[in-house]
């Protein structure tokens, strides 16, 4: 029994090792310990933050074989200090680990930025200064990784592309016409060490409307916005939050734009909360210099389901209330509130 009991800890340290190894690369995880009461100890190569640990934790006891997941002080970032006049140990020397092509992000996606690259639909009512109508909001983007590096202990890295397209539509037009399309690319060079994740990233953004709009409103005045901005947001994790801050600075623009902008947010998961549905809520929060520093809010708040891999769907009731983020009328104020279905990783 003894033996048969050895091969099968065995077979599930190596099962547990494999599955972190394809599922989530490039953190070091491995399972220090496999007990017999169906629980795992693991241990990683850098500190791991909280979502980052429910997320594996999720990932490892809904393949059926694990029943819980206990973590290893080597992942906490606030490591116990040493007793005094106690030598620390000796550590071996840990290589350099770079990986071509991850499949996730570092810096996790802001949940409730109007112009998050990402795949989804939204059926928003829409109310401006001149105008009410029912809109249909559609984004196709996405993340693609070049490189993730781990740097001994010093944390993960990561550089990629983003793209997207941003398109709105006036479904009581006749046609649904096409009113605005903003077409975004970005390079983003990313930072993680535990709860802590940073984002740095050069991105162009184009505007132009839609031909039916322009045939249908032949007066408007059509500006031919473009921009470059550099902007740099700094994330924290605690628990179940997430609040992130930073700014941009406009490069370029035409026309010409004050160039500073303030971005910041905050966001709640609590996992679990109907089966395995998570509820998920957050704020995004945007203040550019171009229009006296006012304040832009987006609001979401909904239900999300993660499949066995990391791909996931949420349903989010939606509210806005500033500036449109819709690029050629970035000067118009806007209210609306909408039910959206957002897909990512």
């Amino acid at each position: 029994m003894p033996a048969r009991a050895d091969r099968q800890e065995d077979y599930l340290r190596g099962y547990v090792d494999a599955l972190l190894d394809s599922r989530r690369p490039g953190l070091g995880l491995r399972a220090r310990a496999v007990n017999p009461d169906g629980s795992v100890m693991l241990t990683s190569r850098t500190c791991l933050g909280p979502s980052q640990k429910r997320e594996i934790g999720s990932l490892l006891i809904d393949t059926g074989h694990i029943k819980s997941v206990l973590w290893d002080l080597a992942t906490d970032c606030d490591k116990p200090v040493a007793a005094p006049n106690t030598p620390p140990p000796d550590k071996p020397s840990v290589p350099i680990d770079v990986r071509a092509l991850p499949e996730t992000e570092l810096f996790t996606p802001l949940m409730a930025d109007p112009r998050q690259p990402r795949f989804s639909m939204s059926y928003q009512n829409y109310h401006t200064a001149s105008n009410r109508f029912s809109a249909a909001s559609v984004a196709l983007g996405e993340y693609f990784g070049f490189a993730q590096g781990l740097f001994g202990e010093s944390g993960s890295s990561q550089i990629g592309i983003q793209a997207a397209v941003f398109a709105l539509f006036n479904l009581d037009a006749p046609s649904s016409d096409l009113v605005n399309a903003d077409y975004w690319v970005g390079f983003p060079l990313s930072y993680r060490k535990g709860p802590w994740s940073y984002l740095v990233r050069l991105y162009h953004q184009s505007s132009h409307l839609g031909d039916e709009f322009l045939l249908g409103n032949p007066g408007i005045n059509r500006v031919n916005l473009s921009y470059e901005e550099l902007e740099g947001l700094a994330s924290y994790e605690w628990e179940r939050w997430r609040v992130y801050g930073g700014g941009g600075y406009l490069i370029h623009s035409e026309p010409q734009l004050a160039p500073k902008q303030l971005h910041a947010g905050a966001e709640y998961i609590r996992p679990r909360a109907a089966g395995k549905f998570d509820f998920v809520a957050a704020v995004d929060l945007r203040a550019p210099e171009e229009i006296d520093w006012r304040v832009s809010r987006s609001y979401q708040a909904g239900m999300e389901f993660k499949g066995a891999s990391s791909r996931r769907v949420r349903l989010m009731l939606e509210y806005y209330r500033g500036r449109s983020p819709n690029g050629q009328f970035y000067r118009e104020s806007l209210r609306y509130t909408g039910l959206g279905l957002y897909f990512g990783f």
